[in-house]
């Protein structure tokens, strides 16, 4: 992984529910072959059917939404019981 694509991720259990939280920035390989700079939060709720997944404009908007939603999170009574980078292996 280049140091241009990042990945965070915020696991979170309440009630015997799972759910998380990631920030990922990578680059978009575009069919002309250009490489396009994304940065998104995806968030998977185990009530909701599909996982969330919505790309910003600037990084800093990204982390400032991936940041609110863990704060909303707790304060609505889900534990964070991981947060950092994936482990690989």
């Amino acid at each position: 992984m280049s140091d241009r694509n990042k990945t965070y991720l915020t696991i979170m259990t309440k009630n015997s529910m799972f759910t998380f939280l990631g920030l990922v920035s990578a680059q978009l390989l575009e069919d002309e072959g250009d490489n396009k700079p994304i940065t998104a939060v995806v968030k998977h709720d185990p009530r909701e059917g599909q996982p969330f997944f919505k790309e910003y404009d600037k990084s800093s908007e990204a982390i400032r939404n991936y940041e609110e939603a863990i704060s909303t999170s707790v304060e609505r009574g889900w534990s964070v019981i991981f947060r950092g980078t994936p482990n690989y292996g």
